[in-house]
């Protein structure tokens, strides 16, 4: 559940300075167009997150939001399209970014809580509400709208929280660590980066097929009587090292995987799957699809570089009928998820994925309508291995 604020003292949040900051260097006026992952409607979200840093013993009390902003500018010299502005034509609807020039920044803004960082845990299992004071919002403008947004607070125990919202659009979560592992880099007074950024967006582009609707893999979707509702919590649910080492040893124990042992993706996602199906009482003819996605980077001949953090990963779906997650053993869910996992190593099948997203960007299906709903009901974005 989340937590209560330890503190008497109610917590506010006040914004002090925003701005505009610019790449520390030139940047030519240009307009850059994005991949086919990334002009995938279904990823027309925008990401928001929370780095936390408990307070050391610094001599200047600006010193996080100074190096921060400093580190920004120059990363802006290295990755200039999230200085830039985003917009979806009309035309094809896919996206261009405007970069470059006199009208380029990403809006930094400097914020104090009036509480020290531990009274709210670290923001451990915080609420959204209270997490929200801590994010900042990403920037319309005529052209569009910014990519890429920060914001730093302060609290008075010297410890701050780094607030970031940017566009699924620019990024995979790959690509996002590598940029804020650049960010870090320079704020450390690092002369060069580790990774070198590459655009490249051209590599990824498929090329649609002509009077052929788009893949949406459904069937009958199961119901459940307690669906739909907008009571949800989150939830942190703790499985220990033993356990996913017996529920390997149990699928083993039916299957000879040869050289694919079950990873802790594939047993987990399928204990969970199963679980959840119980727990909504799924109509048992009904259809479920577990989603998840799986990497390209290496699918693409030649492989992209490190330095490219563009969308890099295609979604996978795996339905099953209701009935067939429960009668299943956790071993064969596993190798139905093996097969599905192999797909995304074909060259073959992402040049056909490529082709349904274009399909599907072509048809202006987007993600508030029947695509992003009815492609999947559970869906495995990965696990926190601690």
């Amino acid at each position: 559940m989340p937590i209560q604020v330890s503190s008497s003292i109610p917590l506010m949040v006040e914004k002090k300075l925003s701005e505009m900051v610019k790449p520390s260097k030139p940047i030519p006026y240009q307009i850059l167009s994005l991949s086919t992952l990334d002009n995938d409607p279904i990823n027309e979200v925008t990401y928001k997150m929370c780095y936390v840093f408990k307070p050391k013993n610094v001599d200047d009390d600006d010193r996080p939001e100074s190096l921060l902003r400093e580190a920004l500018s120059d990363l802006l010299g290295y990755y200039y399209p999230l200085s830039g502005s985003l917009k979806r034509k009309e035309s094809d609807r896919k996206f261009q970014l405007s970069c470059g020039g006199d009208v380029d920044g990403v809006a930094f803004t400097q914020a104090t809580a009036n509480v020290e960082l531990s009274s709210l845990e670290n923001l451990e299992n915080i609420d959204l509400d209270t997490a929200l004071k801590f994010l900042p919002e990403l920037q319309e403008d005529k052209d569009g709208y910014r990519p890429f947004a920060l914001q730093v607070t302060k609290f008075v125990c010297g410890g701050f929280v780094l607030g970031i919202a940017t566009s699924h659009a620019i990024f995979d979560g790959f690509g996002l660590g590598h940029t804020m592992c650049a960010l870090a880099e320079l704020a450390g007074e690092q002369k060069n980066l580790t990774v070198t950024p590459i655009w490249e967006r051209e590599r990824l582009v498929g090329k649609p097929e002509i009077d052929r609707p788009p893949f949406v893999p459904v069937g009958n979707t199961a119901a459940s009587p307690y669906l739909p509702t907008d009571d949800w919590v989150t939830e942190k649910i703790n499985i220990r090292a033993g356990s996913i080492r017996r529920l390997k040893e149990a699928a083993l124990e039916v299957y000879d995987f040869s050289n694919e042992t079950p990873t802790t993706f594939e047993v987990l996602s399928a204990y969970l799957w199963k679980s959840r199906v119980k727990a909504l009482n799924l109509d048992k003819d009904g259809v479920t699809v577990l989603g998840f996605a799986a990497g390209i980077r290496n699918v693409v001949d030649p492989p992209l570089p490190d330095g490219y953090y563009g969308n890099a990963h295609i979604d996978m779906y795996v339905p099953l009928t209701v009935r067939e997650v429960i009668e299943f053993e956790i071993s064969d869910i596993v190798k139905v998820i093996k097969e599905v996992k192999k797909k995304a190593r074909d060259k073959s099948y992402l040049q056909k994925e490529l082709a349904n997203i274009e399909n599907v960007i072509k048809m202006n299906l987007t993600n508030k309508g029947n695509r992003l709903e009815k492609y999947w009901d559970f869906w495995i974005d990965g696990f926190r291995v601690g």
